[in-house]
């Protein structure tokens, strides 16, 4: 293909004539353009005036007029500019237009002003949507919005996201609000303040069995209430599962690909193959009925309850074809599938009844191959677990069930925590800031660092380093960690001092069988990790 010359390259050629030329066709373009942006202002003015007059102006056609002129302008400066003028630096000039992301953006802004939503950063990109955090400060909350990649949003998919409108149950991510009547289509929904179950894991550490049975039975109630609502999708993987504030199971009800026609991604790929049970594999979650969806969620159950107490993949492996490996061999070799299953904490539970109650012999259950070998449904399932979740398990510490019996008994017990830790750190210091010797920033001030929005932040790490603390003798490095966290730094020794002081109130008020021995357990655990804070 011919090099078509800058008009100033001709010029500085000598070709007068063919750089007149080239001259006169870009003015003739600037004037076919100067024709479509008539025909914007125009579109712009009639919506004025009906808005003006109070005739029911439509906010939707004004976003589609500023959208059509956004597209104008930009394809303008990257398409009829750079062709007739030497830009200087084109590759840096051109990395700056993205038209896609500045159309989305302004249009977003634009419909998420009248719901008082602001957006404040890209989380994320994926095949089938664009995630961006938001913050409502009239609701003091943050939110997720999913910002779908498709030109046009087929009626099937509409109606499946209005039903997800109608959810609600503790542990499933609510949808707070949507917009898919026109591009670009995105839905809001609930901001887990927390992590994902993998970085959980990684921070902690494998899950005592009570712990384990709690989450399990969380996640069994959600999905035994989406699958009876007729939500099939196939989101029973870590990396979708979040354990939120109240350190709980959350998991979202949205499986995109089923509103996208994108490919699927090789990480999804890879996840449906690492906890899909076999049949699955053998549809990819399509044509199952509502039993056999049932079903097939106690294998992948199975497996998150293998992940959750030993802190590993049943199915190890870094590709799909490793991982396919894994689970055919635990399928055929009966002498590996007992080592990998003999991984697992033997951990008897005693009901109130004092009847033994083994979680272990239920996970091994759930990894029937044979689907007919599993519980009957989900409910069944859930029938199972109920007395696990009321047991007693005396290999656990007794400063983890103390923890556990204040958790289980005021709901509001980490909200109760800062609300007196706040409090004592104020009469402590006298101020409302810290008190460190580098003056604080303007209005920087205690209660400001512990605000609402700041305080659902704090939580999810603040169950996270208790557990730690519970367990000092054994997770002394995974507390340094969090210690050590950049985020957590700027917090001296008096602050952790007073931290555990106020924790330990709480708890000596909260658990109800608090006696002078678990007194001085708490004790000696909280010196172990002033002692251990001091050295960080």
């Amino acid at each position: 293909m011919k090099e078509t010359k800058s008009i100033e390259a001709l010029i500085q050629q000598g070709q007068l004539a063919e750089a007149q030329q080239r001259f006169q066709e870009y003015l003739l373009r600037c004037s076919e353009e100067i024709t479509q942006l008539a025909q914007n202002q125009s579109q712009l003015s009639n919506w004025e005036n009906k808005d003006r007059l109070g005739m029911g102006s439509d906010a939707f056609e004004r976003n589609r007029i500023a959208l059509s002129l956004i597209v104008q302008v930009q394809e303008f400066k990257s398409k009829v500019i750079s062709e007739y003028f030497d830009i200087q630096d084109k590759l840096s000039y051109f990395d700056s237009i993205s038209n896609r992301d500045d159309v989305i953006n302004t249009i977003l802004d634009h419909r998420l002003m009248p719901k008082n939503y602001t957006r404040e950063k890209q989380l994320l990109e994926g095949n089938s949507s664009i995630i961006y955090q938001l913050s409502n400060p009239v609701m003091r909350r943050h939110a997720i919005a999913l910002v779908l990649k498709m030109p046009d949003l087929r009626e099937e998919a509409q109606a499946q996201i209005l039903q997800l409108t109608d959810l609600r149950h503790r542990n499933v991510i609510k949808v707070l609000d949507h917009d898919i009547e026109s591009f670009p289509y995105f839905v809001i929904t609930e901001y887990v303040y927390g992590v994902t179950l993998p970085k959980a894991l990684a921070i902690n550490g494998p899950r005592p069995v009570p712990q384990a049975v709690d989450w399990i039975y969380q996640l069994t109630e959600a999905l035994d209430y989406l699958r009876h609502k007729r939500i099939f999708h196939t989101n029973v993987r870590p990396s979708k599962i979040y354990v939120d504030d109240e350190w709980q199971m959350m998991i979202s009800p949205f499986d995109l690909g089923h509103f996208s026609n994108a490919e699927q991604t090789y990480n999804r790929f890879r996840d449906v193959w690492q906890y899909g049970s076999p049949e699955l594999m053998k549809c990819d979650g399509m044509g199952l009925s509502l039993n056999e969806m049932c079903i097939s969620d106690q294998y992948s159950l199975g497996l998150l309850a293998y992940k959750i107490l030993t802190g590993n993949d049943l199915f190890e492996g870094e590709t799909v074809f490793q991982i396919m490996t894994s689970r055919q061999r635990f399928v055929q070799d009966k002498k590996y599938r007992e080592a990998r299953l003999a991984e697992l904490p033997k951990s008897i539970l005693k009901g109130h009844d004092q009847r033994k109650l083994d979680f272990v012999s239920i996970i091994r259950k759930l990894l029937t191959e044979n689907p007919a070998e599993r519980y009957r449904d989900l409910h069944d399932l859930l029938r199972a677990l109920h007395p696990l979740t009321r047991a007693d398990e005396q290999n656990v510490s007794n400063l983890r069930q103390s923890y556990r019996r204040c958790l289980a008994i005021n709901k509001e017990f980490i909200n109760d925590f800062y609300r007196a830790f706040t409090a004592s750190k104020m009469e402590r210091t006298g101020v409302g800031h810290f008190p460190e010797e580098k003056e604080p920033k303007a209005g920087e001030t205690f209660a400001n660092e512990f605000n609402m929005l700041s305080l659902k932040r704090q939580s999810t790490m603040l169950q996270m380093a208790i557990d730690l603390i519970i367990d000092i003798d054994t997770a002394g490095e995974r507390l340094k960690g969090i210690l050590n966290n950049p985020v957590h730094q700027k917090y001296g020794l008096p602050d952790f001092e007073c931290f555990t002081q106020v924790l330990l109130g709480k708890i000596r008020d909260n658990d109800p069988q608090w006696n002078p021995e678990l007194e001085k357990e708490w004790q000696e655990a909280r010196i172990k990790t002033l002692a251990l804070k001091s050295n960080s």
